[in-house]
């Protein structure tokens, strides 16, 4: 009924735009674009020779009505970029659609050279570590968010199996939590699973920002190693919706459209996804009998079956006197997951399940020259109420990867521990940023922070468990300040600090074995202060250097505190970590003869973390808990070049490489027998289950016209690529036991076509074109060869 509702709404809102045009008069309407896809506002277009004529809006639209039937040059101009003219004849009552596309442009008068740029160009520019993808390319592509991040130097997205599986991600060898997401600048902390990266289809983002090591300021939180940004379509007029059908019973649904009102500013935004897939590639695993391992085989996964929804709607005011933006939103989610594994694949279940919903409203407000000239304010708000259940009812069963069966009669447990575990969670989280911009060269930035994270747990089929009992809460705040010298074009330099404060409450067992063990509930508050600093100079109009460096501090969060209530263990006496980052880069980008465009970026990663939270992953077991490292030091190198030659062919590719090492000298163990400091075997060694050296390169090809005007045809190939490393640490074991998550390399391969200038469009894609056997993790194979075919329509 929803989906109805919505493609309702939009139809409505379609027909409201076509309904602009005069009786007897034309009408033109369409976007301004850069040549990298940006959205550009503030666009003059007009018809030549007269006063008739209109400005893009922030999302690049036009149009420009009451036309009187003839023939016109459309031109549209804006600074610095060429400008652009077209012939257009019109007739009576007609409405014409013409998107246009402004190339960048250099003008050197009297020594000054104006250069126009995109916002993606902007945010590259910061003296920030940052890496900007724009996905205008990529929306005919069946990728989400994760697939796309994947392709980012000093990025991994390990993915536990298939289509909404459980996703860890790695940005210069921090993980987890150390890395915050963020969907338009609010918090994707605990939206639950059925938000997350390998759920956002690419068809609704506009640019992905990956901030790394140093975070800005305005994004208020404690990231360890960085941030991601996602920034999904702001578009003011259209329609986009796709379909996707794909191998293991994969169906993946995108609708997305958005309408403003040319005059009042009233605006309406919404979108939808719905994916499916039974996950039934196969796997080769190891066949047992009782707790024997008989044999090895490649069967089909047969209980990886999920299904997920999305429901997302805004609707408020733009460009408004006291508001340039002022959105109410409300988002509905929900999915369902069968669990074939645990942490690795030793274990095979054909019972457990996994399910949440999730109702999340927001409050989006922000407004520049707020009373002053130079004074910004923004208000991202929004609250999740998520409910998920853990269900392990069967009793006295166990799979084999056979899909057969073991029975023990008179059993009571379940195929992990018997559980029908639902985890009530509510999370609130606040985000004010306030700019005052003083002068040309000197400004001022503050952002405060604010989430309150609680959980509530019952357990159907084991309601007396004590630890359920007690509060599981978390109160988290960061206030940061930041003051920026733009001491000429040239040179900008960004000085800032942050305060952290943290109060979590949850429970503790104590005494554990003894006559005295108890569970009793327990509190922990603290507070941390950090700083750092951003720079970059031009060396050259397009050589760019960059150094940034923060003392950071990230408090522990929901899951690593609590646990998941099936996998992850809870551990309450995590603290917080802490690390000294640094990082230098350099870019480069010229043209040779106009149309040869080269780009070259590499960067050097220092990092110093102490009591680092990395997660513990054991061959034997299906469960993982999160432990403090004493101290850890990441150095780290990456590098990516790329290559434009008109908009027919593009080539690239990047590599990464980090030392990840344990640095501590002893550690503290705690036993019967031998409690206190001990030496620390592992000190020099890498951190396990961490990829260390990787890499990805592609290349595309765009054919223009090939099946009528307007028409084109692209070809895209992606190689990944990673080396071999060690499940757990490499000091462990003889040379011959050691577990090893073996070399993957693996190629995809895209054919899409798009007619009458995008409206209509098919694509056709290859995953993993060699059948490779890829892991992210120990024994937990991804899946084989995939197809894949989408249709896309926009308006």
């Amino acid at each position: 009924m929803t989906r109805l509702v919505l493609v309702w709404m939009l139809a409505c809102c379609t027909q409201a735009v076509w309904g602009q045009a005069f009786e007897g008069h034309a009408t033109i309407t369409g976007k301004v674009t850069s040549a990298s896809g940006e959205e550009m506002a503030g666009a003059s277009v007009l018809l030549k020779g007269t006063t008739t004529g209109t400005v893009t809006s922030v999302g690049g639209s036009f149009e420009i009505a009451h036309i009187a039937a003839g023939s016109y040059v459309l031109q549209a101009h804006l600074l610095g970029f060429e400008g652009f003219e077209k012939e257009v004849r019109l007739a009576a009552g007609q409405r014409l659609r013409i998107d246009i596309t402004l190339e960048e442009a250099s003008y050197e008068l009297d020594n000054l050279e104006i250069v126009g740029k995109s916002e993606s160009t902007e945010v590259r520019e910061l003296p920030y570590a940052v890496s900007v993808i724009n996905t205008k390319n990529l929306y005919n592509s069946t990728s989400n968010a994760k697939e796309v991040l994947n392709r980012v130097p000093g990025v991994r997205a390990r993915e536990d199996g298939g289509v909404g599986s459980n996703l860890s991600f790695t940005l210069n060898g921090f993980s987890g939590d150390q890395v915050k997401f963020f969907l338009d600048g609010i918090p994707m902390d605990n939206y639950g699973s059925s938000l997350s990266l390998n759920n956002i289809p690419v068809n609704t983002i506009e640019r992905i920002e990956v901030y790394k090591g140093v975070v800005p300021v305005w994004l208020g939180t404690d990231a360890l190693g960085g941030a991601v940004n996602i920034v999904s379509n702001k578009r003011h007029n259209f329609i986009d919706a796709s379909y996707s059908l794909g191998s293991f019973n994969t169906h993946l649904v995108s609708l997305n459209g958005a309408y403003t009102h040319p005059q009042n500013g009233f605006t309406v935004r919404a979108n939808a996804n719905v994916n499916y897939s039974d996950n039934s590639y196969r796997v080769w695993v190891p066949v047992k009998e009782g707790n024997n391992i008989v044999d090895s085989a490649n069967v089909r996964r047969f209980h990886d079956q999920y299904r997920s929804g999305v429901v997302k709607l805004e609707a408020g005011v733009v460009n408004k006197p006291y508001a340039d933006n002022l959105l109410l939103g409300l988002m509905v989610s929900g999915n369902d997951k069968e669990v074939q594994t645990g942490a690795t694949m030793n274990s095979v279940y054909g019972g457990i399940l996994r399910n949440s919903q999730s109702v999340i409203p927001s409050l989006k407000y922000n407004k520049e020259n707020l009373l002053v000239k130079g004074f910004n304010l923004s208000l991202n708000s929004a609250f999740n109420a998520t409910k998920s259940q853990v269900i392990d009812t069967l009793r006295g069963v166990t799979y084999n990867w056979l899909g057969d069966t073991t029975y023990t009669p008179n059993s009571n447990d379940g195929e992990l521990s018997r559980t029908f575990t639902t985890l009530t969670d509510g999370e609130f989280n606040s985000q004010v940023n306030a700019g005052y911009i003083i002068n040309t060269q000197h400004s001022l930035a503050f952002n405060h922070s604010f989430s309150h994270f609680e959980r509530e747990v019952f357990d159907r089929e084991n309601p007396d468990r004590i630890e359920n009992r007690f509060p599981k809460a978390i109160n988290k705040q960061v206030m940061g300040l930041a003051y920026k010298f733009d001491a000429s074009e040239k040179w900008s330099t960004t000085v800032f600090g942050k305060f952290y404060l943290l109060k979590a409450a949850t429970s503790k067992q104590f005494d554990f074995g003894l006559p005295t063990q108890r569970t009793e509930a327990t509190e922990s508050r603290k507070q941390n202060l950090g700083y750092g600093l951003a720079s970059t100079y031009f060396l050259l109009p397009k050589l760019q250097m960059k150094v940034s460096y923060e003392h950071t501090y990230r408090m522990p969060w929901a899951t690593e505190i609590f646990g998941d209530g099936l996998f992850v263990q809870p551990n309450p006496d995590l603290g917080p970590e802490q690390s000294d980052n640094l990082n230098l880069g350099a870019a480069y980008q010229f043209t040779l003869k106009r149309h040869n465009q080269l780009t070259l970026e590499s960067s050097f990663v220092y990092r110093e973390s102490k009591d680092l939270i990395y997660q513990v992953v054991r061959v034997a077991s299906p469960e993982t808990y999160y432990e403090n490292l004493a101290q850890t030091k990441v150095v780290g190198m990456e590098g990516s070049v790329s290559y434009q030659w008109k908009k027919l062919l593009r080539v690239g590719g990047n590599v990464t490489f980090q030392d990840i090492t344990d640095q501590a000298d002893s550690v503290y163990n705690e036993s019967y027998t031998n409690t206190g400091y001990q030496r620390n075997f592992q000190k020099g060694y890498r951190l396990p289950n961490t990829p260390y050296f990787f890499g990805h390169a592609f290349a595309g090809l765009t054919f223009q016209n090939v099946a009528g005007k307007g028409s084109s045809l692209n070809a895209n190939y992606y190689f990944n690529f990673v080396q071999k490393y060690f499940l757990s640490w490499a000091e462990l074991g003889s040379r011959d036991t050691k577990k090893v998550i073996p070399q993957q390399a693996s190629h995809d391969v895209e054919l899409s076509l798009s007619l009458r200038e995008s409206k209509y469009n098919i694509s056709l894609e290859c995953r993993n074109l060699a059948n490779a056997r890829l892991y992210d993790k120990y024994y937990l194979q991804k899946p084989g060869r995939a197809f894949y075919l989408k249709l896309r329509y926009t308006l």
